[in-house]
């Protein structure tokens, strides 16, 4: 059986489209535009989705690209969490990477959420770090 857990969604404003699974199956769940705006090339946008929302701590809700906008239009997101206690309007800052200006229409779907399980860290200061294969190798250090 597939763990199913509550997210809750407060619209900041009347008209706004509230998140949802285009397919039942799916992994994220889209995000709309809450209005017109267009991204000329090379720029960016900040956009402010007028939604808040409310899920159980232990949880993050992670801002995807959605691919077919990145692929056909060069249009990407600024990757960002949403974490279980902040309950303010989410923001998403568009980047146009493309040729052309970017026409985005209010109710468009512009982004993605996945919730995503985050278990609680404990952070703890060492003298020594053991070994390992990779070592301190990075960078590129795989090769291309």
């Amino acid at each position: 059986m597939k763990k199913e857990v509550v997210i809750r969604f407060k619209r900041l404003a009347q008209d706004v489209t509230l998140p949802r699974f285009a397919y039942p199956d799916d992994a994220c769940f889209d995000i709309f535009s809450p209005e017109d705006v267009v991204i000329p090339p090379g720029s960016s946008a900040v956009i402010d989705l007028k939604i808040a929302s409310e899920f159980p701590p232990g949880y993050e809700v992670v801002l995807r690209p959605r691919s077919g906008m990145g692929i056909k239009y060069g249009i990407i997101i600024h990757p960002g969490t949403i974490d279980s206690g902040y309950r303010g309007s989410w923001f998403v800052r568009l980047f146009n990477l493309g040729d052309d200006p970017y026409q985005i229409k209010k109710g468009d779907r512009i982004a993605q959420g996945a919730l995503r399980e985050v278990p609680r860290v404990i952070i703890v200061e060492a003298q020594v770090l053991s070994s390992s294969l990779r070592g301190t190798g990075g960078l590129g250090s795989t090769g291309r």
